[in-house]
């Protein structure tokens, strides 16, 4: 057996398929396990021992005729679409192979954007794993996983400060505007964690986030360590595990948090947990205001459609301050 799994995007998808590919590597110890993905998320799953070969796609550098080349001579048994998209839907056409696609539930999720009484949907995981009936089998658990380089402690060397100074990782940024918590709110928050407990906050974004996270990195000159736009993702990966509180808005570093079971706090705006999109970790924290405009998308908008953003904006730092509080006298952090 020789399986092609396929998710091209985004961070925190790719993530959300990894207790698949436990679950298939459990009960198929000899298959040949492909995973095709987007170049910059690669890393997300290099370490992964249950992958034989990752199939990076560079969509900058390589045409979808070449890279269905490159498919045809793998001669798949079966190729497994975790993303039914244009993409994948071409690769399906033109790669041969018994084709399994998820259930992706597409239209009862915009469905739940209008009727907020519908069933939720408790995790993508869940919908991944419709894969596994076809196979007469189902999944052992939710748990993400992520797997790091044997390096990892020499990451955390070059970074992090040697001292016991408990790390607060905070990821401001998001793919969408409205799924951002707001910056003055986030200024707030660090000044209040600086201000009552002995920790370091550490600032991590993308090239595009650093310019946000240089405008927080102002709130203090000496005990805050921006790394926004310097770190690669397995570098964040690397930070984050070995934090002691992680913030962030529903984004990917998010489920990254999760993967480990850090303790960890998630800002919900425009999109909502129950379309499947909450961090699968039970010290995770998850806040939110239940407003009848929400949810109004399923991935984030460019602004809000009321033009109030209230979903964000009644989130005040006050009510972010006494979770932190509860978190803290939970994991002993002084």
């Amino acid at each position: 057996m020789k399986v092609l799994f396929i998710r091209f995007s985004s961070l925190g998808d790719v993530l959300l398929t990894t207790p698949i590919i436990r679950a298939f590597r459990t009960h198929f110890p000899d298959a040949e396990i492909h995973f095709l993905t987007k170049k910059q998320f690669s890393t997300l799953l290099e370490y992964n021992p249950f992958i034989d070969t990752i199939i990076s796609f560079d969509s900058e550098n390589e045409s979808m005729l070449l890279l269905i080349t490159r498919l045809q001579k793998e001669h798949y048994t079966h190729i497994i679409d975790l993303h039914d998209k244009l993409r994948s839907a071409l690769i399906k056409r033109f790669v041969r192979g018994k084709v399994i696609t998820y259930k992706k539930k597409h239209n009862y999720r915009k469905k739940m954007l209008k009727d907020h009484d519908l069933k939720p949907i408790f995790s993508t995981v869940d919908l991944y794993a419709s894969v596994l009936e076809d196979f007469d089998l189902s999944l052992d658990e939710r748990k993400l996983e992520l797997f790091l380089p044997d390096n990892e402690h020499d990451i955390v060397a070059s970074f992090l400060p040697a001292d016991k100074t408990r790390i607060v990782t905070i990821s401001p940024g998001a793919s969408w505007h409205t799924k951002q918590y707001p910056t003055e709110y986030y200024k707030k928050i660090i000044r209040h964690l600086l201000d009552h407990y002995d920790v370091r906050i550490v600032l991590i974004g993308t090239t595009q986030e650093k310019n946000l996270t240089t405008e927080l990195a102002a709130v203090s000159e000496t005990e805050i360590l921006n790394l926004g736009g310097r770190t690669t993702l397995t570098e964040s990966a690397v930070i984050i595990k070995h934090s002691d509180l992680f913030i962030s808005g529903d984004c990917g570093p998010m489920h990254i948090a999760a993967a480990f079971g850090i303790p960890q706090i998630a800002i919900f705006g425009p999109t909502h947990p129950k379309l499947g999109f909450s961090p699968i970790n039970t010290n995770a924290v998850i806040i939110q205001k239940d407003l009848p405009c929400r949810p109004c998308s399923l991935h984030g908008r460019g602004k809000c459609p009321k033009a109030h953003f209230k979903c964000m904006m009644d989130i005040k730092p006050e009510e972010i301050f006494e979770k932190i509080v509860d978190i803290i006298k939970r994991n002993d952090i002084k």
